[in-house]
């Protein structure tokens, strides 16, 4: 999988929006204007994800090329850099959808509901 199949896929996303805050640099997907994942494209092909703090350890321990977020807070963020190893594509698909999951599950009910999530 590459950086352009990430970000098809998390546009593929229900309710999904893209957008540049922190320069061109830096691509974000958002849902209800969370941020769930971000494509570090001015330090390579590096994608970060929002995560459970409560499954922080477990994750890093698991996948080797999983570590904490640079620039984000220290147990909410994960990432992995594609240049650094092959990651196959199930498994990059799978800690997108966590990631997602795990926000929109975060979102307020009354989020929820206009967005036909609950």
């Amino acid at each position: 999988m590459n950086i352009e199949e990430v970000r098809d896929y998390c546009l593929g996303k229900p309710f999904v929006t893209e957008d540049m805050p922190f320069g061109d640099g830096y691509v974000t997907f958002r849902i209800a204007g969370k941020i769930f994942c971000g494509l570090v494209l001015s330090k390579g092909r590096i994608v970060q994800l929002k995560w459970n703090p409560d499954e922080f350890d477990e994750v890093v321990e698991c996948y080797s090329f999983v570590r904490q977020a640079w620039h984000w807070h220290k147990r909410h963020m994960i990432q992995f850099d594609f240049d650094e190893c092959p990651i196959p594509e199930e498994l990059v698909k799978t800690l997108i959808d966590t990631s997602y999951n795990y926000v929109s599950g975060r979102l307020p009910k009354k989020i929820k509901t206009e967005l036909g999530i609950i």
